[in-house]
């Protein structure tokens, strides 16, 4: 009767402890093995979700960009004041920079005397016109006095003529631009004051067009002029007291911004006007480990800054000029292999967008109309065709970047990613990110006839 019970406690007996310690060591290694696929994925999600957030950012960093560069020269500024890629020597606010290619020295100041470093290699774009506030039109009897010097600038609530169509510039309800112009100058002082465009009912450009051929866009005679307090279109219909002789004011009237800036033409007959607003973009450097794309609006010699996209690591820009008179920049070699793109090449020289590859020249400021020679422009009688603006449009690539480093990024842009005529990558980066590329080309509304 005992082997029987023998039998069966030894089939009841459990595991051992060196078995039980493997097993536990066995699951442990597989449960380390999960978590650190866990760990893994959750880390690729944060950091696709960090480019995710960037390219966002980028997108309304675009739009804004895409929002200025559209209405460059807005109000009737020539085109090489309305867009400039060097920095103008009479105007304060921007220190080194000479040229806006590939900064390594610049810095913006803004109002409340902070520099804001502009990152190493990046570019540089400035953009003028009326661009953020309702351009307003005149009536053909309202004036300033000509324009010249400090006078009222009065704007009718309503211009032109009921037979043939009228402008309504007071309206509430449909066109509150009144309203819109006092609330964007609500912030003007002394200190920081703004700018007032008025231009006539002319065209000192007339042999820039051709009869039947491809739309061109009149060049109107202009004077900028300073205002130093708030308008008061909504209670007075008035811009107040413009200041047409304000040294600042002037350097806008040139047609090359190299040269000094010249006093107003007298102007009786006024077509349009508005605020004229001088934006730069840059990358601002100012935290280097999160650069940000940012937006300078010029308030007298310093500039109001603000960040309109978050972790841009670099910006390029290239510009598209008519070079061979065709009303269109295109390339000027015919596509071949990889290099297919039928309006921008990526070999040396090989389009009329520039500088958009490594070691192509940059524009000169005055070759953005079809005259290179530097020196002032005077205007006697019908002008040459050589003022007959040649900038169409501009070309944009944004670099965004992962906000946290991912070290386990192992893809060819994490030590970083080149565009355009970018700078080489700097040497001994050790850190790694995620990045995404965004390129836009912006056709120049007020200038170019067709891309």
């Amino acid at each position: 009767m005992s082997a029987p019970t023998v039998s069966r406690r030894t089939s009841e007996r459990g595991f051992s402890l060196a078995e039980l310690l493997v097993a536990m060591l066995l699951l442990s290694i597989a449960m380390l093995g999960i978590l650190a696929i866990f760990d893994a994925s959750n880390r690729l999600n944060k950091s696709e979700q960090d480019v995710a957030d960037a390219q966002g950012a980028v997108r309304y960093g675009v739009y804004q960009m895409t929002r200025a560069i559209r209405m460059a020269g807005a109000g009737g500024l020539f085109v090489t004041q309305a867009v400039l890629n060097r920095k103008e020597p009479d105007l304060l606010g921007i220190t080194g920079a000479a040229s806006y290619d590939n900064v390594t020295d610049g810095v913006v100041q803004d109002v409340n005397s902070v520099n804001h470093p502009v990152r190493s290699g990046t570019d540089m774009i400035e953009v003028r016109g009326v661009l953020f506030s309702p351009l307003l039109s005149f009536d053909l009897s309202t004036g300033c006095g000509g324009c010249t010097g400090t006078s009222p600038l009065k704007a009718q609530p309503t211009t032109g003529r009921s037979q043939i169509g009228e402008h309504v510039n007071d309206d509430a309800t449909n066109r509150p631009q009144f309203a819109a112009i006092d609330a964007y100058t609500a912030g003007v002082t002394s200190s920081q004051p703004m700018f007032v465009i008025v231009s006539a009912n002319d065209d000192i450009h007339g042999g820039c067009s051709t009869p039947f051929g491809p739309q061109q866009f009149a060049q109107p005679s202009y004077n900028v002029g300073q205002i130093t307090s708030p308008t008061a279109l909504v209670s007075s219909n008035t811009f107040g007291s413009v200041n047409f002789a304000n040294a600042q004011a002037l350097e806008f009237n040139n047609e090359n911004p190299a040269d000094p800036g010249i006093s107003g033409t007298t102007l009786v007959n006024l077509r349009r006007g508005g605020i004229l607003d001088d934006v730069l973009f840059f990358v601002d450097d100012t935290d280097p480990n999160h650069p940000a794309l940012a937006q300078a609006i010029r308030r007298g010699q310093k500039f109001d800054v603000t960040t309109i996209a978050d972790d841009v690591e670099d910006m390029q820009i290239a510009y598209g000029v008519d070079t061979n008179g065709d009303n269109a920049v295109t390339r000027t070699v015919a596509p071949a292999g990889r290099d297919s793109d039928l309006n921008t090449s990526t070999g040396l020289d090989q389009d009329e967008w520039a500088p958009n590859v490594p070691s192509e020249a940059t524009w000169t400021t005055i070759q953005f109309q079809s005259d290179p020679s530097p020196g002032t422009f005077p205007h006697p009688g019908s002008p040459a065709a050589a003022h007959c603006p040649r900038l169409h449009g501009v070309m944009i690539s944004l670099v965004a970047r992962s906000k946290d480093p991912d070290p386990t990024y192992n893809g060819p842009a994490g030590f970083g990613l080149r565009t355009m005529n970018a700078a080489a990558l700097p040497s001994g980066v050790t850190t790694k990110y995620r990045r995404r590329i965004q390129t836009l080309r912006v056709n120049l509304r007020n200038f170019s006839v067709d891309d």
